[in-house]
């Protein structure tokens, strides 16, 4: 349901969380290793979560990514809707441009109960969240 890009993001954005401070910020090198996603794609998620500050960076010899307070009180549906460009979840299912309640496609009353609570759901918890919960066995 979630593209490869968001998935990324997630996982890369729970890992700053964890790992970094403002006096320890991240490389994209050492990031990328950690969550197991190809550098080069990594980078471009984490300088678009920069520019849109759902996390922070600094350029030069000391820099890197790094999340602060602020930052932390972004929810796991904000990383994704800048990472997708758009909310998937209110897409059809089935990639139909004009179904709606209105205007249903064949699955939408089945689909979109699910699709509905999901987001909710996403919407509610914050980066800080995941990040106190401290489970980071994805790492590698």
């Amino acid at each position: 349901m979630l593209s490869n890009s968001s998935k990324y993001a997630l996982k890369a954005v729970v890992y700053i969380a964890t790992k970094s401070s403002a006096e320890n910020k991240l490389l994209v090198k050492e990031i990328a290793e950690k969550t197991n996603v190809p550098k080069p794609f990594l980078s471009k998620i984490l300088q678009q979560l920069a520019a849109n500050d759902l996390l922070s960076s600094t350029k030069g010899p000391h820099g890197g990514f790094f999340i602060t307070e602020n930052q932390l009180k972004n929810s796991v549906m904000d990383i994704v809707i800048e990472t997708e460009g758009r909310d998937k979840l209110q897409q059809c299912f089935l990639n139909f441009e004009n179904c709606n309640s209105q205007n249903p496609c064949p699955v939408h009353d089945f689909i979109a109960p699910a699709k509905e609570a999901l987001r909710k759901s996403l919407q509610q918890v914050t980066i800080k969240e995941l990040k106190e919960q401290g489970n980071l066995n994805f790492i590698t």
